[in-house]
């Protein structure tokens, strides 16, 4: 539904979002163990955020994984599962909330628009802002 107000239209794509995007790898030490890396960052781009329909949501649980956001993005897929977005303020590019991609979905298979189906954490540690 478009609504017309004194700035003009107010539709969700008019107000993307700054994202960081981080990826997480995996190093295996002297003795054979597997680590985690501190997060690095890949790129950044700007997403628009949505909460999770009820049934994404539900879908989604049927498949044991928790989805509660969408970040939708007009482009190639630039980020995959288990990748990090980190939502940032744009004066000062701190970030404020993080969300752990768990499925990737580019429409038509064409990246023309790419939907994440993320879940919001609050526990993601070793982020450079």
């Amino acid at each position: 539904m478009m609504q017309f107000g004194a700035i003009g239209m107010k539709r969700p794509e008019d107000f993307p979002k700054l994202f960081k995007i981080y990826r997480q790898e995996t190093a295996t030490t002297a003795r054979g163990r597997e680590r985690q890396q501190a997060p690095e960052l890949i790129g950044q781009l700007h997403c628009i955020l949505s909460i999770a329909k009820p049934d994404e949501q539900q879908r989604f649980n049927q498949m044991g994984v928790t989805v509660t956001h969408t970040i939708f993005h007009t482009g190639a897929k630039a980020a995959k599962e288990n990748d990090i977005f980190a939502l940032c303020k744009e004066e000062d590019g701190e970030a404020t909330r993080f969300f752990r991609v768990q499925a990737v979905q580019d429409h038509g298979e064409m990246s023309i628009f790419t939907t994440y189906y993320c879940e919001e954490r609050g526990d993601v540690n070793g982020l450079d802002n």
